[in-house]
């Protein structure tokens, strides 16, 4: 399936997350992520859907290639 734009957001800042808060665990991290992304600001979250929407057209159209093999 395609990723939404806060998967993308998460996959990218997972590991920024994890060394500002050492040891946090996976709940936690979540809980945290879930924070940064309603905070941030809407500019910020369009550019993640736009990243979200040009991955998404990617993958269908790797996926009609693939089927038209």
């Amino acid at each position: 399936g395609h990723m939404s734009a806060y998967m993308l957001w998460l996959n990218a800042s997972r590991e920024k997350i994890k060394s500002d808060h050492p040891g946090i665990s996976i709940t936690d991290l979540s809980k945290k992520a879930g924070e940064i992304w309603k905070g941030m600001s809407k500019e910020k979250k369009e550019e993640w859907d736009r990243k979200a929407e040009d991955a998404r057209r990617d993958y269908e159209k790797a996926m009609k290639e693939y089927e038209g093999g």
